[in-house]
């Protein structure tokens, strides 16, 4: 498990440490992570279904999520045909179920209000997401990750081979109080990929009243980011 400095939640930029300069985005995919008890899914939530790599015009088709409403459009030249108008990105503001549509490696989040995904040359290159609808108390957040850790692991993620890297271990209470201390500071996560695929790094931050310090009052968000692996494996 790596500490690693808080990042803008949708911005595709990528984050640091020596040995991932220049690898992740903030990501996503279609197995189901089960939150049963947890939350009651919106009425009406829409899904938006991508995975990196699939072509804008195939999300529009496979989404109940109104894409194309949902997505800023470059112009291009229309003096030149080899410059066609494109998608940019693609904003989530309402209750949305995001489903990474991957055949093999695929999952679906619990609905969330929070997401983006970006376009190159008229195809998926990333997404950035959270598994969650508003910032939630510790231990309530601290179960939502384990549940999308789990999935995740269940559906062959695996671990980059970076240094420090490894799953949260949050089976006791010395362990979940360690993390609570250092989120304090900074943001914690893991890398994972599939190799030659996708590279994900999955994120936990305290988002709300964190200057404090305040137990009782601080609140979490999880981040999901997806993009392409660039690992070289």
């Amino acid at each position: 498990m790596k500490i690693i400095s808080v990042i803008d939640r949708f911005k595709p930029s990528r984050r640091k440490s020596t040995t991932l300069a220049g690898k992740h985005w903030v990501s996503m995919g279609a197995a189901t992570i089960l939150l049963a008890g947890v939350m009651a899914w919106p009425l009406g939530a829409k899904t938006l279904s991508v995975h990196i790599g699939k072509p804008y015009e195939r999300v529009i088709k496979d989404s109940s999520f109104p894409v194309e409403d949902k997505t800023t459009i470059y112009p291009g030249d229309p003096n030149d045909p080899k410059d066609p108008a494109r998608p940019g990105s693609t904003w989530i503001s309402s209750p949305t179920l995001i489903e990474f549509d991957d055949p093999v490696y695929g999952f679906q989040l619990p609905p969330t209000v929070f997401g983006a995904v970006t376009y190159v040359s008229q195809k998926v290159s990333t997404l950035t997401t959270s598994p969650m609808t508003e910032t939630l108390p510790f231990a309530e957040a601290l179960d939502r990750l384990v549940v999308t850790q789990s999935n995740l692991k269940s559906r062959g993620w695996k671990l980059e081979p970076l240094e420090k890297n490894d799953w949260f271990n949050l089976d006791s209470v010395p362990e979940r109080e360690r993390l609570r201390a250092k989120l304090f500071d900074q943001a914690v996560g893991i890398d994972l990929y599939v190799p030659g695929k996708y590279s994900l790094l999955l994120l936990i931050k305290c988002y709300a009243s964190c200057d404090k310090q305040d137990q009782s009052t601080a609140k979490y968000l999880i981040d999901i980011s997806v993009g392409r692996d660039r690992s070289g494996a």
